[in-house]
């Protein structure tokens, strides 16, 4: 009878062994892929260049009238048209692109998509419904509908220096 109970002793502490194996086999596969996924981003990014960078796009849309303005690193592009077929370039300056990366760096972009309009003209014809997005690289953060001229208080701030940026370029 001992010969059995130390065989199957045996066996199970053999077994809570091999099982420790196999999770820590499992989780060196995990990093081995989590590696190789970081990697794919990096090259990702190496290959998209500076199209890669962050954009603010502000968007208003009324019945009869659209406002589209782009920012970036490298250029400004301005649009009233509402199928955006005719859009004006600018230069961004450096200076300014700098400003606008400072107050992007104070969003949490997670609680982007959580702001509440503080107005709601937007939905009696009162006002233009508008969004604020942030592009990195290939994913878009927008902010849900607001009134234009009334933005939620977390990017005020933001939103004011774009609608300032492309007053400023189009003066020049």
């Amino acid at each position: 009878m001992k010969f059995l109970f130390s065989l199957a002793t045996l066996f199970f502490l053999t077994g809570s062994c091999n099982s420790q194996k196999e999770t820590t086999t499992n989780s060196n596969k995990s990093n081995t892929q989590s590696i190789k996924e970081q990697q794919m981003v990096t090259d990702k990014q190496k290959a998209i260049g500076q199209n890669y960078d962050v954009a603010v796009i502000y968007e208003a849309r009324s019945r009869g009238s659209a406002k589209y303005i782009y920012v970036s690193k490298v250029k400004i592009m301005l649009s009233q048209d509402l199928s955006l077929q005719k859009m004006d370039e600018y230069p961004c300056n450096a200076k300014d692109w700098e400003e606008v990366k400072k107050l992007l760096d104070d969003i949490e972009r997670k609680a982007f998509q959580n702001l509440k309009a503080p107005t709601d003209k937007r939905l009696y014809d009162g006002a233009a419904h508008t969004t604020l997005s942030i592009k990195q690289g290939d994913v878009i953060y927008m902010t849900p509908s607001f009134d234009a001229g009334f933005p939620p208080k977390e990017i005020e701030e933001l939103v004011n220096k774009v609608l300032a940026l492309a007053e400023k370029v189009k003066k020049q």
